[in-house]
C-alpha cells in the first residue's frame, strides 16, 4: 500500500525546475505566453489574450537597444537584474504598478483551459498585456504566498469545507491537512474550486498593488475576500522576476533615460496640478527613500560536505529544498525566504541546529526521524505544509537529511554518528481525570499562568513580551483550543511538549523541577482538562446570520451561545 501512495505521489508532484537563466531559486517555470507557439517549445492556453507577447517578440523588440542601464549588451531575456538598491529602483517599482505587471490570479493544479505540464500550481499574470503570461508554480511557494502573505482561512471558503463538516476559522493549509494528510486530493479540489474557469472567485480573488511607500520601501496589495498585506522592495522584486526580464523591461529603461529620475515615482513632477490629497491618496510621495545596500537575490546554496554518511540522499534531499523548501526558510536555512517576512510565525531556522518538536531532551539535537515527522506532517498554526501531501517518503527522508548540513555543530555530530538522548515517557496513569487538581498545584508553583493565562487561553502577562531563541515575538499556546496544539494534542504530545520542551519556542525548561512521574502526567491532565468539548464548526446554512457573531478575534469559530 505505501509503494502505491508513493508511485502515486510521484507521477502526481514532479518537483519544478529550479534554476532559471543565472537564478539559483526560481519560484516557478513559465510554461505558457503569447498566441501560439514561441521559439522554445511553450504551450499555450484559450484564455491567454491575443496581445500576449511570445519569446521570440520580445527579443526582437529589445535586440539591439542600448540604453544608460545596458550601453554595450543587450537585455537579458532570462533574468530580471535590476534590483532593490539601484538608483532606478523606486522608479521601477511604480512603472510596473502602473502597467499592473504583477497582478495575479492563483488557478488550479495543472491551471485552467490548461495544455501544459502538470507538476504545480498555474499563476496567471498581467491579463490583458504584452507581458500576460503564466507560470507552474511549486507547492511550497503556493502555500507559503496563500497561506503565510494572504492568511488564507477556511472561514473564507464556506461552500467548499460545507462537504468536510463546515469551517474552523484555521488556515486552508491545516484545514486541508486534516481532510486528508496523505494525499493531494483536497488540495487539487480546492484550487479547481477557487481558481477553475467557471468559479465566482477567478477574478475576485485576483492579487493587485493599491499604493507604493517609497519611504518604507514598501508596497501595499490587496487580494479579494478582505485581504491586504505588505510587501517590502525585496519581496516585490521577487513578484516581478516571475513575469519581468530585462528585456521585457526595455520600455521603463527607455522612458527612465527619456525623463531622468523621478519620472514615475514623484508625483505632479510635470506640474499637471492634482489636487495634494490625491496625490497622498495614490500613495505618491517627494521622497524617493534612503538609498540602500544592492539587493542580491540569490546567494549560494550550502553544499554537502562529501565525507557525509547518507551524502548521495543529502544532495537529493537539496533539490527538492531548493525547489520547495528556499522560499520560506532561505536558500541558506537561515529562515530568511523571499516569502518569510510576511508569516505571523517565522519559519525555522536550521542554522542553529534547534528543533522544537523532538522526541530527544531539552537542548538535545533531534533524531532523523523526528524531522522526518514533522516534514511529513507540518506544523498546525504556521505555513508549514504537510509534505506527505505530496512527497514521496524517499523525498522526505532526503530533504530532512539536508537539513542536516545548515548546522555545523549537527553536521558534526552526523559525523561523528552521536547518538542524542531520549526523553523517555513513562505509561500513562488510567485515570487522568483524578489528577486534573493535582496538576493544577503543580502549575500554580511553576507559574504556568504567567504565560498561559489563569483561563489558559495565553493571555497571561508574559504573554506579550514573549520571545524565542531568535529574539522574535511568539504567542504562548491556548490550552481551551486543542487542535492549535503545534507538537499535538494527545496526553503523550502534550507529555513531550511540557517535560522535552519545545527547544528554543521560548518555553522555559521544567523537567528537572518536576522530576516525579505521576506529578508530570499530572500537569498534562491539567493542560488537557482545558478544552473537553466538541470543536466548534460553523456551517454554511448558519454562515450569513452567524458569521459576526461566532467567528471570534483570532479568526477561530466560537461555540453557539447555549
Amino acid at each position: 500500500m505505501q509503494r502505491t501512495r508513493n508511485t502515486q505521489l510521484a507521477a502526481f508532484w514532479a518537483i519544478p525546475t529550479i534554476v532559471a537563466g543565472a537564478a539559483l531559486l526560481a519560484t516557478s517555470r513559465s510554461v505558457a505566453e503569447g498566441p501560439g507557439s514561441g521559439d522554445d517549445g511553450r504551450t499555450n492556453r484559450e484564455h491567454l489574450s491575443p496581445i500576449a507577447w511570445s519569446s521570440k517578440q520580445w527579443r526582437a523588440a529589445c535586440g539591439g537597444l542600448r540604453t544608460s542601464y545596458n550601453p554595450d549588451h543587450d537585455l537579458s531575456d532570462t533574468e530580471l537584474t535590476l534590483v532593490p538598491g539601484d538608483e532606478r529602483w523606486v522608479d521601477f517599482v511604480y512603472w510596473t504598478l502602473n502597467n499592473k505587471i504583477a497582478e495575479h490570479q492563483v488557478e488550479e493544479y495543472g491551471g485552467t483551459e490548461w495544455d501544459g505540464p502538470t507538476g504545480g500550481v498555474v499563476f496567471h499574470w498581467a491579463p490583458g498585456s504584452h507581458w500576460e503570461r503564466d507560470t507552474l508554480a511549486s507547492f511550497g511557494f503556493t502555500i507559503g504566498h496563500t497561506i503565510g502573505e494572504h492568511r488564507w482561512m477556511d472561514t473564507m471558503f464556506p461552500d467548499f469545507f460545507e462537504k468536510y463538516g463546515g469551517v474552523y476559522g484555521i488556515n486552508v493549509k491545516d484545514r486541508i491537512t486534516e481532510i486528508d494528510p496523505d494525499s493531494p486530493t483536497v488540495w487539487v479540489e480546492f484550487l479547481q474550486h477557487i481558481g477553475g474557469a467557471t468559479s465566482p472567485y477567478y477574478r475576485y480573488l485576483f492579487h493587485q498593488e493599491v499604493l507604493v511607500d517609497p519611504t518604507l520601501q514598501e508596497v501595499h496589495l490587496i487580494g479579494g475576500q478582505g485581504v491586504a498585506f505588505t510587501y517590502s522592495f525585496e519581496r516585490y522584486y521577487h513578484e516581478l522576476r516571475e513575469v519581468l526580464t530585462d528585456c521585457r523591461a526595455a520600455d521603463f529603461f527607455r522612458m527612465y533615460d527619456m525623463y531622468g529620475h523621478g519620472f514615475a515615482a514623484d508625483g505632479d513632477w510635470a506640474h499637471q496640478g492634482p489636487a495634494d490629497y490625491s496625490l497622498s491618496g495614490a500613495g505618491y510621495h517627494d521622497a524617493l527613500g534612503e538609498p540602500r545596500e544592492r539587493y542580491d537575490p540569490n546567494p549560494p546554496p550550502v553544499d554537502v560536505p562529501a565525507d557525509l554518511r547518507e551524502a548521495e540522499a543529502m544532495r537529493r534531499g537539496k533539490d527538492i529544498y531548493l525547489a520547495q523548501c528556499a522560499v520560506c526558510h532561505g536558500i541558506q536555512g537561515e529562515g530568511s525566504g523571499f516569502l518569510a517576512e510576511g508569516f505571523d510565525v517565522p519559519p525555522r531556522d536550521f542554522t542553529r541546529g534547534v528543533y522544537a518538536f523532538r522526541s530527544t531532551v531539552d537542548r538535545e539535537r533531534p533524531k532523523i526521524e523526528d524531522i522526518e515527522r514533522v516534514v511529513r506532517a507540518g506544523v498546525p498554526g504556521t505555513t508549514m505544509p504537510a509534505w506527505g501531501q505530496f512527497l514521496s517518503d524517499e523525498q522526505i527522508a532526503d530533504v530532512s537529511r539536508y537539513l542536516v548540513v545548515f548546522s555545523e555543530s549537527f553536521t558534526e555530530d552526523w559525523r561523528a554518528e552521536a547518538e542524542p538522548e531520549l526523553l523517555v515517557i513513562p505509561a500513562q496513569p488510567a485515570d487522568m481525570a483524578a489528577l486534573v487538581e493535582r496538576g493544577k498545584g503543580i502549575a500554580e508553583k511553576l507559574n504556568c499562568a504567567s504565560c498561559h493565562g489563569t483561563s489558559g487561553r495565553g493571555d497571561g502577562p508574559s504573554a506579550p513580551t514573549l520571545k524565542n531563541d531568535w529574539e522574535q515575538h511568539v504567542s504562548p499556546g491556548d490550552w481551551t483550543y486543542k487542535w492549535s496544539f503545534r507538537g499535538g494534542y494527545e496526553a503523550e504530545n502534550i507529555y513531550r511538549s511540557v517535560w522535552g520542551t519545545l527547544t528554543g519556542s521560548g518555553m522555559p525548561e521544567f523537567a528537572d523541577a518536576v522530576p516525579d512521574e505521576t506529578d508530570r502526567w499530572a500537569v498534562v491532565a491539567y493542560v488537557m482538562s482545558f478544552c473537553t468539548g466538541e470543536r466548534p464548526a460553523l456551517r454554511l446554512v448558519d454562515y450569513p446570520d452567524e458569521r459576526q457573531t461566532r467567528i471570534g478575534a483570532n479568526g477561530r469559530v466560537l461555540p453557539r451561545e447555549q
